[in-house]
């Protein structure tokens, strides 16, 4: 009878272990899951709203009205969206002006010049007792294969309505111009006429910028001026639901020859203050044709149009001439519509306090035994090998992954299932590092390998906080968190699976899931697969970093899940749901009329060998770009530009009869026997909408103009003065002006080559059309380039 007892006993304790141990399972999904809630936009507001707040349902009807077709620079979809703001502009009693000019642009560490001719549409409303103005940009150009519905018809939607409704109230302090900026597609140019050439520029202090590279998810904060607090500030008191990490901009301010922030850059780049929001859910339809509507979310719309309307209420009676600050902000989401943030000046003391507390624990331990320096140091050093051994084999598994499936090996920006597939890899990377804290259970003890893993969280909260001080909080509150668990658990009075314990070890792990998995999901994803779209490397993986280094941080967790034996139940489970996840994603990740396959192909005609050829730059031929290529054929290094080498299939193409650009010399004279002045007229009798143009002259180039702009050619390498390459888009149908200053008179080669929209009719014909389960890639629709060179 005692044995008996002494055996019920021991049932109901593993009994009450086991429902605890589920539990904290439970806690930690659902943790995770709050996490990623906390980027939930709002609902969207009908259009039977009060007319003083925004809708996103009459903000859509804009939407709606323009992004029916393509509108790049130069295209009929393009000037119906101009006289489609005109007209919705007028009924609301004003009067917008039309900026049209030619601008030049040149990007930081470029050899070349984005030229083109703009067109954009401005409205000045003015303030009471202005202070200064209030810039809301927005372009209203697109690709030129989508409907650009998110990108950026949803940023104009979200302008009018907002106009709208600044008009429905009394007047602001302040003065606010609206900038529906033209042909930002092309390197900012619409931004960058509105910011070099026009007199308003001088009034603007704040300026904020909406952009798209998906069609869902939250309007985020991804790009702001240095020294933001004021305007940070101010920007979470006013949002009705902000959703901002200071993380976010790290992508811009470490990488500004991409210019991230858009058209922002040209503001911030003129002494401005400025915040840059942008849609990053659902990638797949950047710059395709599944950007359209219908696949517009409203939720994001109405994120979106709320945002900027409580922002320029809320700044329109402040004193703009007061967001000069001397320190940038440190914010992230604690809760919903609940955003903490302080100054950087705290960043250092923060650091400093977290390091005495993670001192002193580490202490204790050590003078308790329950530490050792040695177990501490090989703690730090297998979490780091774990991590890196995980993420290697992780990369490895997407790189097969993406061989092994004929659906991954697209150009575009992400699949229609990577969230599924990035889930399976975070289970597949979860479980690994699991089953390597389980093996290391028999070399070391759980005290140690916590501490070493806080010890690289230490290390880099430090490397943050000096580097990237807006990033630090990633780590350091978390660490605050763990460490504050690491000293609890070494009490001697500790009991390991109590409900006091699955309480604490929920905190920790919520705390770094908090701060965490909305910094990998915004804006990481979205970087990191436009890079894998350029590049198709096995980048994706790259975020899985953010994982990993969370798995240091539940070290404890880990140790209590695997307490008793069979102690490789867990990470065969969760071996068991990766699995599970990525054979579902691979199993659906075929195309159809709703996730359409992109593909693409060019007709490149070479004017001065005579030839033409079909060109495709996708990773791999499918039904209807196989047409192209009947014979068996490998992809090869291709030279699309002079000097401008890409990966591509290429075959031999019908030699059509297609007119050459057009090269008229108005005037070659000498001031001396060095120096050759030469005017000429460049045009395209197709009516390109862009011409690309390479000039390679004996000496260097002193001078040069477009249409009476100014190249600025002294910001060139030496090495590049005798060269000038530029793009120039939107060709005006009298073709533009160029006049050059040359120190050489031997003859000049000019390298000219015109881009239309579409292929060239005669050959259409023979051609049959894709089906409802295919559409052209992002770079571009399906264009036509003729090439001639010129001797001057």
């Amino acid at each position: 009878m005692q044995r008996s007892s002494k055996n019920l006993g021991g049932l109901i304790r593993l009994s009450s272990r086991t429902v605890r141990s589920a539990t904290l399972m439970a806690l930690l999904c659902l943790s995770a899951i709050l996490s990623l809630l906390m980027l939930q936009p709002p609902a969207p507001v009908s259009a039977n709203a009060p007319l003083t707040v925004f809708s996103a349902e009459r903000a859509l009807v804009h939407v709606s009205a323009i992004a029916n077709q393509s509108r790049a620079v130069g295209t009929p979809g393009h000037f119906a969206a101009q006289q489609y703001l005109l007209d919705t502009i007028a009924t609301l009693g004003l009067e917008p002006e039309i900026q049209a000019t030619t601008t030049v642009q040149r990007w930081p560490q470029a050899t070349q010049f984005g030229i083109g001719s703009v067109e954009n549409i401005l409205v000045r409303l003015p303030g009471t007792d202005s202070t200064g103005a209030i810039a809301i940009n927005g372009h209203y150009d697109s690709g030129s294969n989508t409907p650009g519905a998110a990108d950026c018809g949803a940023c104009v939607g979200a302008l009018l309505e907002t106009l709208r409704a600044l008009r429905t109230g009394p007047p602001l302090q302040n003065d606010v111009i609206f900038v529906f900026a033209d042909s930002e597609e092309n390197g900012d140019l619409g931004a960058h006429a509105f910011t070099t050439q026009h007199p308003w520029q001088q009034d603007v202090r704040l300026a904020f910028n909406l952009e798209a590279t998906g069609n869902a998810g939250p309007n985020l904060l991804y790009s702001t001026h240095r020294h933001n607090y004021p305007v940070i500030a101010g920007f979470i008191r006013a949002a009705p639901h902000p959703i901002a990490h200071s993380f976010a901009i790290a992508f811009a301010r470490w990488m500004p020859s991409l210019r991230l922030g858009c058209d922002l850059e040209e503001y911030l780049d003129r002494g401005s203050a400025g915040l840059g929001f942008a849609l990053t859910g659902n990638t797949t339809g950047y710059h395709t044709a599944v950007d359209n509507v219908s696949m517009l979310s409203q939720r994001s719309l109405q994120h979106e149009g709320e945002t900027t309307l409580a922002l320029v209420r809320y700044f329109g009676g402040r004193d703009l001439t007061k967001l000069v600050s001397s320190q940038d902000a440190v914010y992230f989401n604690l809760l919903p519509q609940v955003v903490v943030y302080y100054s950087t000046a705290w960043v250092m003391p923060l650091i400093a306090a977290v390091l005495l507390i993670y001192g002193f624990v580490i202490g204790l331990g050590l003078r308790s035994q329950q530490l050792t320096i040695a177990g501490i140091s090989w703690g730090a050093i297998a979490f780091v090998a774990s991590t890196a051994v995980t993420l290697m084999v992780a990369t490895a598994l997407w790189w097969g992954i993406k061989t092994a499936n004929p659906n991954l090996q697209v150009v575009m920006v992400g699949h229609y299932r990577t969230t599924d597939y990035f889930l399976g890899l975070a289970l597949f990377a979860v479980a690994l590092m699991t089953a390597l804290q389980v093996w290391l259970r028999k070399w070391m003890r759980g005290n140690d390998r916590t501490a070493g893993a806080l010890l690289i969280w230490l290390a880099l909260m430090l490397l943050s906080g000096v580097m990237a001080p807006f990033a630090s909080y990633l780590f350091m509150f978390p660490l605050l968190f763990g460490t504050l668990l690491l000293g609890w658990q070494m009490r001697p009075a500790f009991r390991s699976g109590s409900w006091q314990h699955i309480l604490y070890l929920t905190l920790v792990a919520f705390s770094g899931m908090l701060l965490l998995l909305p910094a990998m999901a915004h804006p990481t994803l979205a970087i990191l697969m436009r890079f894998e779209a350029f590049a198709p490397l096995p980048l994706l993986a790259l975020a899985l970093v953010f994982v990993l280094v969370l798995m240091g941080l539940l070290v404890p967790h880990v140790e209590l899940l695997t307490d008793k034996k069979p102690r490789w139940i867990l990470p065969g489970l969760l071996l068991l749901a990766s699995i599970t996840v990525l054979t579902l994603a691979t199993l659906t990740s075929g195309f159809d009329a709703r996730h359409p396959r992109p593909n693409s192909i060019a007709y490149v005609l070479n004017l001065d060998s005579g030839k033409a050829a079909w060109v495709s730059v996708d990773h791999r031929l499918d039904d209807w770009t196989e047409q192209f290529f009947p014979d068996p054929v490998e992809s090869q290094t291709y030279e699309f530009f002079p000097g401008v080498h890409v990966r591509a299939f290429t075959t031999t193409a019908p030699n059509l009869s297609l007119a050459a650009p057009k090269v008229i010399l108005l005037d070659d004279s000498r001031r001396d026997t060095t120096t050759r002045f030469l005017q000429l007229r460049l045009s395209s009798p197709r009516q390109a909408v862009n011409l690309n143009v390479q000039l390679t002259a004996v000496g260097p180039i002193e001078a040069a103009t477009v249409n009476g702009k100014t190249i600025q050619l002294n910001e060139l390498p030496a090495s590049k003065r005798n060269q000038l390459i530029f793009d120039y888009f939107n060709v005006p149908q009298e073709g533009l002006e160029l006049i050059l200053a040359v120190q050489s008179a031997q003859p000049i080669q000019l390298v000219i080559t015109d881009t239309t929209y579409g292929l060239p009719q005669p050959l259409i014909k023979s051609l049959h059309p894709r089906s409802e389960v295919s559409m052209p890639s992002f770079w571009g629709l399906d264009p036509t380039y003729v090439r001639k060179t010129f001797q001057l």
